[in-house]
C-alpha cells in the first residue's frame, strides 16, 4: 500500500474535518468516527503550542477566548513542518486581519493592542531561539584592530542574530512586561493612531511619539528587552543597513549632537549585540 495518498488524505482530514478522503482507509463508520481522537489531539497540540509561544496574548484574553482565536488560526495556518517549535509566525498578522473583519463587533474581546502584544511575544521567542553568536565583537577585538593599525570605526559589523527591532504603539512594552511578570498593576495602553512616523518626524515631535521602538536580544541565554531612544534607533538601523560603525555613529549624532556614542558603543559590547568577521584581518583568537 502506498503511504503518500494515505498521508495526504489524513492530513486533509486533520485540517478540514472532512472524512470523505479517508473512506478508502477505514472499514466502517465506527472507524471514521474514531478519527476525531486524532483531530482533537492535533488541535490541542497546536493550540497549546500557540499558548506557549504567545503567553501574554493568552493572559490578556483569558484562556477561553485565546483558545477560540487560536483554533481559528490553526484552521487558516496549520503547521507546515513536523515540529511546533516556533509555530505562530503569522499569528500577529492574523489578529490584525481579524480585527478588520470584526470591526464594530464584540463577538470576541479583541483590541488593537493585542496585535502589538502578539508581535512582542513572537519577537521574544525568535530572539530566544536564534542561533548562537560565533563572531561577537568584543573589547579585546577592538584592541587587536587598533594595535594592528586598523581603524575600527571603518570595520564592517552586523547585529547579532538574536537582535530584533520592532515598532509598537507607545506604552505597549510596559503593558507586555506587566503581563509577562504577572504584575498586579498592568499599565493601561493609550491607543494612538496608526501610521508611519520617520525618524526626523520623531526628533521634531513636541510630545511623546506615537510609537516606540523595542529591541530584544539574548545575553547569557536570557532574552533582554528595552526601549530605544530616537538616536539609538538611528544607530541600530544604520548598522542593519550599512554596518559601518562610523556611519552608524554619524546617523545618531545627526539627530542628537549630544548623543554619547562611546557610552552606547560600550553597552553594545557589554551586551554582545554586535558581530564582526575578522578573517580578512588574519585575526587569531
Amino acid at each position: 500500500m502506498a503511504f503518500s495518498p494515505y498521508i495526504d488524505a489524513f492530513t486533509d482530514y486533520l485540517r478540514t474535518g472532512d472524512t470523505r478522503g479517508m473512506n478508502d482507509y477505514c472499514v466502517d463508520a465506527t472507524q471514521l468516527k474514531r478519527l476525531a481522537v486524532y483531530r482533537n489531539g492535533f488541535y490541542k497540540g497546536c493550540i497549546d503550542a500557540l499558548a506557549a509561544n504567545f503567553p501574554v496574548c493568552e493572559k490578556s484574553l483569558g484562556r477561553e477566548y485565546f483558545n477560540q482565536l487560536a483554533r481559528l488560526y490553526v484552521d487558516h495556518y496549520p503547521p507546515e513542518i513536523g515540529t511546533l517549535v516556533g509555530y505562530g509566525e503569522y499569528f500577529p498578522y492574523f489578529i490584525r486581519d481579524l480585527l478588520e473583519v470584526l470591526e464594530q463587533q464584540e463577538s470576541m474581546r479583541l483590541s488593537a493592542s493585542l496585535v502589538d502584544l502578539a508581535r512582542l511575544d513572537y519577537a521574544w521567542l525568535t530572539s530566544l531561539m536564534s542561533a548562537d553568536a560565533t563572531q561577537t565583537l568584543t573589547a579585546e577585538k577592538i584592541t587587536w584592530l587598533v594595535e594592528h593599525g586598523e581603524d575600527f570605526t571603518q570595520a564592517q559589523v552586523t547585529l547579532s542574530a538574536s537582535v530584533d527591532l520592532l515598532r509598537v504603539n507607545a506604552g505597549t512594552l510596559n503593558q507586555w512586561l506587566g503581563f509577562k511578570t504577572n504584575s498586579p498593576d498592568v499599565e493601561p495602553l493609550v491607543l494612538l493612531p496608526e501610521g508611519h512616523m520617520n525618524l526626523s518626524e520623531l526628533s521634531q515631535a513636541d510630545s511623546a511619539p506615537a510609537v516606540d521602538t523595542v529591541m530584544f536580544w539574548r545575553l547569557n541565554d536570557a532574552v533582554q528587552a528595552r526601549l530605544l531612544s530616537v538616536p539609538e534607533v538611528a544607530l541600530m538601523r544604520a548598522l542593519q543597513d550599512v554596518g559601518v560603525l562610523e556611519k552608524a555613529f554619524a546617523a545618531a549624532l545627526a539627530l542628537d549632537p549630544s548623543f554619547d556614542v562611546s557610552e552606547v558603543f560600550s553597552a553594545c559590547l557589554q551586551n554582545e549585540i554586535l558581530d564582526i568577521d575578522l578573517t580578512k584581518y588574519n585575526y587569531k583568537n
